[in-house]
């Protein structure tokens, strides 16, 4: 009985020994592009993998048919690098086949780990049992080696990535089960409408220049051209038309008025970090969706300016703004109390200030509500629904959505279109004057655009003497 007990403790226990190393100590960081993850596994009673995604939660599917989880989460995101990245436009196919070089490494390195610390679990295990003799601990060692090696070829063998096709949602991000699709699809999505964009915006050129001969508008001699978006919501084929419309027309300054990310993350403003080289100043007014993290992460980009509560003048524009109340919290959600409390302020800095006020700038077109002849130009977004209105001599400009409601667009039939809204001013003696405003709008189902031109009286004499 003692000997049975011998041969049958001894595996046992190797076995044993050589699944809590596994579990305690086998994991490998490594790094996709400016991702910086970590791949590890644990002992489980159903094969499951599982992406972990902070702060969002985790996507899990059972994949194998062995009894490990094996864990890949996102450890930290090099900003630097990812900026870089970005900014040097790197091409699809390199990303992708860096990504896969980076992972494959990561596992063959992690493979070898795990068959490392199967030989050394299995040999504690058999010291654990007080056996010491040499053969003895080898024969452990062994064992241990195994156990592991077999259960990770099965693991290798029965592995189905497809089973994520179908996968289980747990945190924040079980409210968005888009982003796996979204993931397989926006390098696609992104370059060839990015490039469809860039072309609108080049061919777009002509139809202006055929507008402005047939109403026979002359420019002043200070013309000024104001280019408004709001609502990118994280889109970057927005950035890709809004890049090549600054260049194609000598864009001097864009307004953006709010929720330019969705969740408010820093790594959501370095995707957004494209805006330097725009090379115009960029103002905008927080949106609902604008954390104070990310306002920080805005102000760090030089030609960015941020209106929280206050009147800025750029190009010898005096600007008004205050940032939605939302934008303070990491609630996306606003009282009618805090909006009249906005509007309140608002009107309080409009009044005073040294000099009048030339365009204010909201997110929610109810804070902007009582400003009709006392502003000449009044710009919102929020509602991702374009549109222009007349009040009380004040021309009301809502932006619509400039990122058709978002990087979720790129994958969906929406039938919200992308806007922007490009507002030609006069300098006058009394400030600045809307001459006219032309509206562009782009299908994203067509790949088509249309535009619009609405001209305006001289505003700013008619408004300060009201």
């Amino acid at each position: 009985m003692k000997k049975y007990l011998h041969y049958v403790s001894i595996p046992l226990f190797a076995v044993i020994g050589a699944i809590v190393f596994v579990n305690l100590f086998a994991q490998v960081d490594f790094n996709l592009q400016a991702l910086q993850a970590r791949i590890s596994v644990q002992a489980s009673t159903e094969g499951y993998t599982v992406l972990q995604i902070n702060p969002f939660g985790e996507v899990k599917a059972r994949t194998h048919k062995t009894p490990l989880r094996v864990n890949i989460s996102l450890e930290n995101i090099d900003i630097d690098h990812l900026t870089e990245l970005l900014a040097a436009g790197t091409e699809q196919e390199k990303i992708i086949k860096d990504a896969r070089n980076a992972l494959d490494a990561a596992l063959r390195k992690f493979i070898v780990m795990t068959a490392v610390l199967g030989f050394a679990g299995g040999m504690f295990g058999v010291l654990v049992i007080q056996k010491r003799k040499p053969r003895e601990l080898l024969l452990g060692g062994v064992i241990g080696f195994a156990a592991i090696s077999l259960l990770m070829m099965v693991t290798y063998r029965t592995f189905d990535i497809q089973k994520f096709q179908y996968p289980e949602y747990n945190g924040v991000i079980k409210a968005a089960p888009w982003m796996i699709g979204l993931a397989e699809e926006a390098f696609n999505t992104v370059n060839t409408w990015g490039k469809q964009m860039r072309g609108i915006a080049v061919n777009m050129n002509g139809l202006f220049q055929r507008v402005e001969s047939l109403q026979a508008i002359e420019p002043g001699d200070g013309e000024i051209k104001v280019l408004h978006v709001s609502d990118i919501h994280n889109n970057p084929v927005s950035l890709e038309f809004i890049d090549q419309v600054v260049r194609t027309f000598g864009i001097d300054l864009i307004i953006d008025t709010g929720d330019l990310s969705d969740f408010g993350t820093p790594l959501e403003a370095a995707l957004f970090e494209g805006i330097k080289k725009l090379g115009v100043p960029y103002v905008i007014v927080p949106g609902n969706h604008e954390t104070p993290a990310i306002i920080e992460e805005m102000k760090q980009i030089p030609n960015v300016m941020v209106i929280k509560n206050g009147v800025l003048d750029v190009k010898g524009i005096r600007i008004a703004g205050i940032a939605d109340p939302a934008s303070g919290s990491a609630d996306y959600r606003v009282t009618p109390e805090q909006l009249k409390e906005s509007s309140l302020k608002l009107k309080g800095i409009i009044r005073g200030a040294e000099k009048k006020t030339d365009l204010a700038a909201v997110h929610n077109a109810k804070i902007a509500e009582g400003l009709g002849g006392k502003v000449p130009v009044v710009l919102s977004g929020h509602s991702h629904r374009f549109k222009i209105s007349l009040q009380e001599n004040s021309v009301f400009i809502n932006a619509g959505t400039s990122g058709a409601s978002g990087i979720g667009a790129l994958q969906t039939d929406s039938e919200i279109p992308y806007s922007f809204v490009l507002m030609h001013f006069d300098r006058t003696d009394a400030g600045v004057n809307l001459k006219y405003t032309d509206t562009i709008t782009i299908s994203n189902q067509q790949s088509g655009y249309s535009l619009e031109r609405k001209i305006y009286p001289e505003l700013s004499k008619t408004v300060s003497e009201s």
